[in-house]
């Protein structure tokens, strides 16, 4: 029987063709992972371009603007740095400006009002109330009043100018984010756009995998067809084989044994 196994292994591996086996060892292909991140896009303009990443958005003005736009943010700085000094000294100078314009007129008054009193024969004149005519005293606190006016004049301008500085550095740092502004304008129908691409192009991913997958499962489907057509032929030869080998005659002994 060991000989009559020998023999029927080698018959039936011979019998058995090489695609039969490979239905069964040949490895399956892989599917390679479709590409579906976020891929980047730039938009530009006249003022520079914006690039959107899967990292973050990152805004890169033009020379010019960029320029502009440090420009802007000194000057800002600046009105805002004078804004936030004291006024004191700035309400001293425009004091001194007023009174500077005051006083040539206030000296004229003065020797006019001397004249008509050294014409009176009044020159010179004081009393014990307030050391001079009554007419000094009345120029004295008109002048007197006029510099009390020049003060409060000057911490109104003082702090007037003190507030516009602070509304033009106001200003002028909103106008630097202006270049900015007109990216983030020029980027919102770009969005729009880009937001249509990547859906394509993720639904395109799906369609690809779904496609390399459908491929995989009908070439399983034709191994495993393919496999059983195999196995009923060879099958039905290999059992003629093996009846044939195993046959008896009359008296039960395998019709190739000697006599």
């Amino acid at each position: 029987m060991g000989i009559l196994s020998d023999l029927l292994g080698s018959l039936t591996s011979g019998l058995i063709p090489d695609e039969l086996k490979n239905l069964y060892t040949d490895p399956l292909p892989q599917i390679t992972p479709p590409d579906a991140t976020f891929q980047p896009f730039t938009v530009t303009g006249s003022t520079g371009g914006v690039t959107a990443g899967p990292t973050g958005t990152q805004y890169n003005l033009s020379p010019e603007q960029l320029a502009m736009q440090k420009q802007l943010f000194g000057g800002a700085s600046g009105f805002f740095t004078n804004a936030m000094q004291d006024t004191a000294g700035r309400e001293t100078d425009i004091y001194e400006r007023i009174r500077a314009a005051q006083r040539p007129e206030e000296q004229r008054q003065r020797l006019d009002l001397e004249e008509r009193l050294f014409a009176q024969g009044r020159g010179g004149v004081t009393t014990s109330q307030f050391g001079g005519t009554p007419e000094q005293l009345t120029m004295a606190k008109a002048q007197a009043e006029a510099q009390n006016t020049a003060m409060l004049g000057a911490m109104q301008q003082a702090q007037a100018e003190q507030q516009q500085q602070a509304t033009l550095g106001g200003q002028f740092l909103q106008q630097s984010y202006a270049p900015q502004a007109a990216l983030l304008s020029a980027m919102s129908p770009a969005l729009n756009v880009a937001s249509m691409a990547d859906v394509a192009r993720r639904q395109q991913a799906e369609f690809d995998f779904e496609a390399q997958l459908g491929n995989i499962q009908g070439l399983v489907g034709q191994r495993t067809g393919l496999a059983n057509l195999y196995g009923g032929i060879y099958g039905s030869v290999l059992g003629g084989i093996g009846g044939l080998l195993t046959g008896a005659d009359k008296d039960g002994k395998p019709w190739w044994w000697p006599s």
